[in-house]
């Protein structure tokens, strides 16, 4: 049963003190790093990271980074077959669905208590799930790690072979895993997440093609467009020219 959600942000070092909830509490980091304690045990925390604290445990946050979150407080049995802690798949279903939790909070109309019970439903579902496979197997948990990489790093010189190294594995490991999880190579995952951080920028600033291609991880804005009309067959120009009002 639904009791509140919200968000939450600290400064860096704005660490929070032992408490304890009568509830449930779940908790997804939107960014920052910190160190979670429940009840002793120390689970370290990024974004994208859920936390499950269960009623009556002693929960303490250590802010190495300022930090911020989504929380969910409910109602559940003492069994129920959630994770300590988990992290959120590439497709940010997690997020989404805590975000969209708290904008209903803040929005209320008739359709919210329904919408409420959905979203509460559909972390609850996807929290059992990740319950469920939490042995995944090696290649899953390297994947979700790289994806991470991509998407922080995006506007990065990445190589495929500089990455594996990082993940422990060879190149040609990396580039089977991502297909056998994905479907897609390391280097076309890191395309898309260009090309969506790139629309995005042409959608909503005024910054050069220049500027967007150096943000985003492309050689120039040659580069950026060749990509684009290849990509999406069209141009960055009629990407901006879409996005603007109609008066």
């Amino acid at each position: 049963m639904f009791v509140s959600a919200g968000a939450y942000s600290a400064r860096q070092q704005q660490h929070a003190a032992p408490h304890r909830y009568a509830v449930w509490k779940l908790a997804y980091y939107r960014s920052g790093h910190i160190d979670a304690l429940v009840d002793n045990t120390r689970h370290t925390v990024a974004p994208g990271t859920v936390l499950v604290v269960p009623p009556d445990a002693d929960h303490a946050e250590i802010a190495h980074t300022s930090y911020s979150n989504y929380y969910v407080l409910v109602h559940a049995r003492p069994d129920r077959p959630w994770p300590r802690i988990t992290t959120d798949d590439s497709t940010r279903r997690l997020g989404d669905a805590f975000a969209a939790l708290v904008r209903e909070m803040s929005t209320p109309d008739d359709h919210a208590a329904a919408m409420v019970d959905a979203l509460v439903r559909q972390i609850d579902i996807t929290l059992t799930r990740a319950n469920a496979h939490r042995n995944d197997s090696t290649a899953r948990a390297i994947v979700i790690a790289v994806d991470r990489l991509l998407e922080e790093r995006h506007a990065e010189r990445l190589r495929v072979d500089e990455l594996a190294r990082e993940a422990g594995v060879s190149g040609s490991t990396l580039r089977a895993y991502f297909v056998a999880e994905l479907g897609i190579s390391p280097q076309a995952r890191l395309l898309e997440i260009r090309q969506r951080h790139a629309v995005t920028l042409l959608q909503t600033s005024n910054l050069t093609l220049a500027s967007v291609a150096e943000r985003c991880g492309y050689y120039s804005a040659s580069h950026l467009s060749r990509h684009l009309r290849t990509a999406l067959s069209c141009t960055p120009g009629e990407i901006r020219a879409r996005s603007r009002p109609v008066d």
